[in-house]
């Protein structure tokens, strides 16, 4: 697996966003060492968010080894956290279904594949999700099953 890619990748999603524009016209792959976090934007949030976060945070934790302190800062610099809460958990439950499956420790390097995949199919549609990916472990009956399993729209990081 491409590290580099992923940790550029998983560093950019870490990074404050705003709402996605209509159109994905003009969506693009940006090195995550070209941006710079935004502020805080949310000093505090419910409860409840903070219950779905760590939730978040445990169900990928394997895959995605980010401080639980790291993600909810995380949260707090988007603009809608409950919109973003919402595309994570929509990744758990597509995450969650493959690792059902390839639970075995041997299985690692596929559940991160899965994961690697799922993040960008959350950003971009699958087809471009599945071309960025750079898949080498996934079967293509397993990269469809993920596609399935991912339900919600892709929403893209609008970097300011």
């Amino acid at each position: 697996m491409n590290k580099l890619f992923l940790v550029t990748l998983l560093s950019l999603l870490c990074f404050a966003c705003t709402e996605p524009e209509a159109s994905d016209s003009s969506v693009q792959i940006v090195d995550a060492e070209d941006l710079t976090p935004s502020p805080i934007r949310h000093d505090t949030l419910t409860e409840d968010q903070l219950s779905q976060i760590t939730f978040i945070h445990e169900s990928l934790y394997e895959v995605f080894p980010v401080s639980l302190e790291e993600t909810i800062t995380n949260f707090k610099r988007d603009q809608n956290p409950n919109r973003e809460i919402n595309v994570w958990l929509n990744m758990v439950a597509a995450y969650q279904a493959f690792e059902k499956k390839n639970s075995e420790p041997e299985k690692l390097e596929n559940r991160q594949e899965a994961f690697k995949l799922i993040l960008l199919r959350s950003m971009m549609p699958a087809e471009k999700a599945i071309k960025n990916s750079e898949l080498q472990i996934l079967t293509d009956d397993e990269i469809q099953e993920i596609m399935t399993n991912y339900q919600s729209e892709a929403a893209p990081i609008t970097v300011e």
